[in-house]
């Protein structure tokens, strides 16, 4: 009995090796995934961002134009609002809602901001939806968009 004990535990400990060792040729084989790409779409010579690039990465060039396009309904009270930016970096030229085409009444419309990039640097645009009055506990939803910008 001892030694069938010690035969499957010696077998145990190999199938446990073996196992570890397909894992990590597996894993050296297939490489670190590729980054995904740079966040944005360009459009008439500016970079516009939706929904789809929160927590991305964008390119941008000194003197370039950033769109940021997402959801809203004001009707709730909800609003974005910038949360955080660097100024002497991103300025905010203006923002802009437009109520949907199609639908009913109180359905989410789109709120643009659009920014003028300034001067070269690595800054991260922060917005909110919120309710400004009820105070950044009324948050319920953040993006966040990483911006590098060449000279």
């Amino acid at each position: 009995m001892l030694v069938l004990r010690k035969a499957l535990s010696t077998l145990t400990c190999l199938a446990v090796l073996a196992l570890a060792a397909l894992l990590m040729a597996g894993c050296a084989a297939k490489g670190d995934p590729p980054p995904p790409p740079p966040a944005g779409v360009r459009e008439d010579g500016s970079l516009v961002v939706t929904r789809a690039d929160n927590n991305r990465t964008a390119e941008l060039r000194t003197g370039e134009r950033l769109i940021v396009r997402l959801p809203e309904n004001p009707s709730t009270g909800y609003t974005w609002a910038v949360d955080e930016t660097d100024r002497r970096l991103l300025t905010l030229d203006g923002t802009d809602y437009a109520a949907p085409e199609e639908g009913f009444v109180g359905a989410r419309g789109q709120r643009t901001f659009t920014f003028t990039v300034r001067q070269p640097g690595e800054v991260a645009l922060k917005l909110k939806y919120w309710r400004f009055w009820e105070g950044d506990a009324s948050v319920t939803e953040r993006y966040i968009v990483n911006l590098r910008i060449l000279p």
